[in-house]
């Protein structure tokens, strides 16, 4: 094992080759650095995207939503509530949900489709009555929406438009809108859904498009307009990452009539895409890393028809065909070794270091990689993973071992009687 390991760095390292020889195998090795490093750089992009997406997203949307069914009443809360009671949560609250580990905000809401009918355009939208005192503890960016719902002036029948259903609508604050109800009114002239005149009170730009096609009341409207109570509550918790475990807590303890789901539930298609998309992009990087095995066979099987001579001497002194064969895979591995280590390095380098490097290129040519009256972020993004390199390195060198094993068992099937028979 040792002697067949001496020869096999000899073979790349210490023994001086032909000039297309050495380039072929400069090239091999360039080829596989170069797709390592471009997957490690590629992957730590893809989840800089990911968090940032995830952190942006779960700022608008709560971590949990209590929801109770339409027969079940509020759960009234208990006489003694002074323990479960925290900043953010206020006492109508249910005590399983006062007294849950990590929630730290909890609001009422009412949430419906209806229809808008401006006069110069007819929109669907998601209607939702929150709650001004207490929404921004759950929703920061939802701010804004309380603000303009507790002005003085807004009136009780106040209507905050998204940015792009006012467009989409053709109005702005200050004009009436008509919104129209899931719900059927009997007339002497047949049956009609129920309509309600609205003031646009504010518009709300979100900055994502999650709440594009959402519009906003107090929650007192949003029960007058749909003849119901609130429909449950918005949870935000202290550790995000924390919610599915807090949520499977919660509907333990709150029992069948309330449904219980954490944003990995109700924003799973856009997670689960995200997810779809890194897989992708690695596998389409990793066809480069492929790219180059292929070359480490040409440049091994190269080696191999070149060092027949040396390979007959070696069998004639007893060297043993497995041995022999060793020798060719213990070279491949030295070789793609070398390279994915160089490959992973630069890879880390270049994503540790890339949202710098995009700002000075930015500098440097002045212009904007990500422009952000177009964009939501306004720098690449990179968070390079361990677990992203150990996959890559041990996925790489796998892969190169495998590209050895059939110019190893080319090698050891030569017969030194037949290349030494005219020396």
């Amino acid at each position: 094992m040792r002697f067949s390991g001496e020869i096999a760095w000899r073979y790349s390292f210490g023994v001086k080759r032909r000039g297309f020889a050495r380039l072929v195998s400069v090239l091999s090795m360039f080829g596989m650095g170069i797709g390592v490093a471009s997957l490690v750089v590629v992957l730590s992009v893809m989840n800089g995207f990911a968090d940032e997406i995830t952190r942006r997203v779960l700022s608008v949307v709560p971590h949990i939503f209590v929801i109770r069914d339409a027969i079940t009443e509020a759960v009234a809360p208990e006489s003694s509530t002074a323990d479960g009671e925290r900043a953010g949560i206020s006492p109508s609250i249910p005590n399983p949900i006062k007294a849950a580990s990590g929630v730290v905000a909890a609001t009422p809401f009412v949430r419906d489709k209806v229809l808008f009918d401006s006069g110069y355009g007819v929109a669907g939208a998601r209607l939702m009555g929150l709650d001004p005192l207490s929404i921004a503890s759950v929703s920061p960016w939802l701010e804004p929406v309380a603000a303009s719902l507790s002005e003085p002036g807004a009136g009780r029948f106040a209507l905050i438009l998204s940015e792009s259903l006012s467009i989409q609508l053709g109005v702005g604050a200050g004009d009436s809108i008509k919104v129209m109800l899931p719900e059927l009114s009997m007339s002497p002239f047949g049956m009609y859904p129920r309509t309600r005149l609205l003031r646009v009170a504010a518009v709300f730009s979100p900055g994502i498009n999650q709440l594009s096609a959402d519009a906003f009341v107090s929650i007192e409207t949003a029960e007058r307009l749909f003849r119901r109570s609130f429909d449950g509550w918005q949870l935000r918790t202290e550790d995000m990452w924390r919610a599915p475990d807090i949520a499977s807590d919660l509907g333990a303890m709150l029992g069948a009539q309330f449904r219980v789901l954490d944003w990995t539930q109700t924003q799973g298609t856009l997670f689960a895409s995200i997810t779809m998309e890194k897989r992708m992009v690695g596998v389409l990087l990793f066809l480069v890393v492929i790219v180059a095995a292929f070359n480490l066979i040409a440049t091994l099987a190269m080696s191999v028809h070149s060092r027949r001579r040396d390979i007959a001497v070696l069998g004639m002194m007893g060297l043993s065909r497995m041995s022999v064969g060793r020798i060719f895979v213990f070279q491949g591995i030295l070789m793609s070794g070398l390279a994915i280590g160089i490959g992973l390095t630069v890879g880390a380098a270049i994503a540790a270091f890339l949202p710098s490097i995009v700002a000075f290129v930015e500098t440097l040519l002045k212009f904007r990689v990500f422009d952000p009256s177009v964009y939501f972020i306004s720098e690449l993004p990179s968070e390079l993973k361990i677990a992203d390199l150990m996959w890559v390195g041990l996925s790489a060198l796998v892969l190169s071992c495998v590209a050895s094993l059939y110019p190893a068992l080319r090698a050891s099937r030569i017969l030194p009687a037949e290349v030494l028979r005219y020396e």
